[in-house]
């Protein structure tokens, strides 16, 4: 409940809980990259779970990007048992508000699937070639996916084509 609690409120109550830091960015960009504290960087609190954005020249675009990171972040990163159920809504894309709940829930179902992918697209009511379709869309889910397989001695899934 608290995954779904933290996707389910606004900006304001989420970053309430969160710890926000601006820093000078690094790196190519010329004569504007380190003349202001525009990169932000948003943590969690009492969690290990942070983002950054240092792609605009403005601490408020950085602001709304990390946060979207976040919200992403938080729905790789925390399970759920309780998860609602996705069947209807199986074209979600990345802009999508839902987005996060959509790829938490996928993750949930390969928790409970013990990470097997034919499990995983039984419980999510889908075939396991749309499965499989959705993880190739996104890699950091298939590499998430891929890191829960290794520590149990399973093979890595591999990108469909």
């Amino acid at each position: 409940m608290l995954r779904n609690k933290l996707l389910n409120s606004d900006d304001t109550k989420l970053l309430n809980q969160c710890r926000i830091e601006s820093f000078r960015a690094s790196g190519p960009g010329g004569q504007h990259r380190n003349t202001t504290d525009t990169a932000v960087r948003i943590t969690l609190n009492n969690s290990n779970i942070s983002t950054y954005a240092t792609t605009h020249r403005s601490q408020h675009q950085n602001k709304k990007e990390a946060l979207k990171k976040l919200r992403l972040e938080i729905a790789l990163c925390i399970r759920d048992e309780n998860a609602p159920s996705w069947s209807d809504t199986w074209s979600i894309g990345k802009k999508d508000k839902r987005y996060p709940f959509f790829i938490a829930t996928i993750l949930d179902a390969f928790l409970a699937a013990e990470w097997k992918i034919s499990v995983a697209a039984i419980i999510l009511n889908i075939s396991t070639g749309k499965l499989n379709k959705i993880l190739s869309s996104n890699s950091h889910l298939m590499k998430k996916i891929n890191q829960e397989r290794t520590k149990l001695n399973l093979n890595p899934l591999s990108v469909s084509k």
